[in-house]
C-alpha cells in the first residue's frame, strides 16, 4: 500500500486479492478521512489485464506514486516474483480526478522488466525519494541479481534493494533504465 497527499487530500492506494481458487491482485485507490480511516469507497484502479502482468499469477501489487510536472504516476509490480517480476505504469494528469478510473491511462507494456545486460531480473515493488541535494528523484527498487531460482521464487531470500536515478522523457514521463 502506499499513502499521498494531492491537492490537500489524503488518498491510499492499496493491492487486493479477489475471487476464489487463484486469487487476483488488483489495485484500489480511496481518499482517506483520517491516516488511518478511509473516506470513500474503494475504486477498482487497475487489474492484471496484460499478457505481462498475468506471468503465473495475475498481479497488480506494490504501488508507488511520483509527481513530475503536471502529472501524477503510479507504478505497481506485476506477475509472479521470478524473472518475470515487472513494473507497469498508471499516469494521471493533476488537475483530474484520482477516483475516476477512467482518467488513469495505463501503459501496455512492462516499464521496468528483467535488464540482463545490467544484471538486474525480476525488478519490482519500489518507492521514489529524492537525492542528497533534494534535486534528483531516486526510485528504490527490489531485484535479482540472476535468473535461475530453486524452488518458489517468492521464498528465495536473494532479492536485493537496489537505486536508479529517474531521467525523463520529452513527454515528461519517466525512464526507468539501471546503471551498466
Amino acid at each position: 500500500m502506499t499513502v499521498f497527499t494531492h491537492r490537500e487530500k489524503l488518498y491510499a492506494v492499496w493491492a487486493e486479492k479477489v475471487s476464489v481458487g487463484k486469487k487476483i491482485s488488483n489495485l484500489y485507490i480511496a481518499e482517506m478521512e483520517t491516516p488511518w480511516k478511509l473516506g470513500t469507497q474503494q475504486v477498482l484502479l487497475s487489474s492484471p489485464d496484460y499478457k505481462w502482468e498475468r506471468e503465473d499469477f495475475w498481479v497488480n501489487e506494490g504501488p508507488a506514486v511520483i509527481r513530475h510536472g503536471e502529472r501524477l504516476f503510479l507504478t505497481y509490480s506485476a506477475s509472479a516474483t521470478g524473472a518475470c517480476y515487472c513494473m507497469g505504469l498508471l499516469s494521471i494528469g493533476e488537475d483530474q480526478d484520482l477516483l475516476d478510473p477512467e482518467n488513469w491511462e495505463k501503459s501496455r507494456q512492462p516499464v521496468f522488466l528483467t535488464q540482463e545486460e545490467a544484471g538486474i531480473y525480476g525488478p519490482g515493488h519500489n518507492s521514489f525519494t529524492v537525492d542528497e541535494t533534494g534535486n534528483a528523484d531516486i526510485c528504490v527498487y527490489h531485484a535479482r541479481p540472476y535468473r535461475d531460482i530453486v524452488g518458489d521464487p517468492l521464498y528465495d531470500p536473494n532479492r536485493h534493494a537496489y537505486l536508479m536515478k529517474m531521467k525523463w522523457d520529452e513527454r515528461g514521463y519517466p525512464v526507468f533504465t539501471p546503471a551498466l
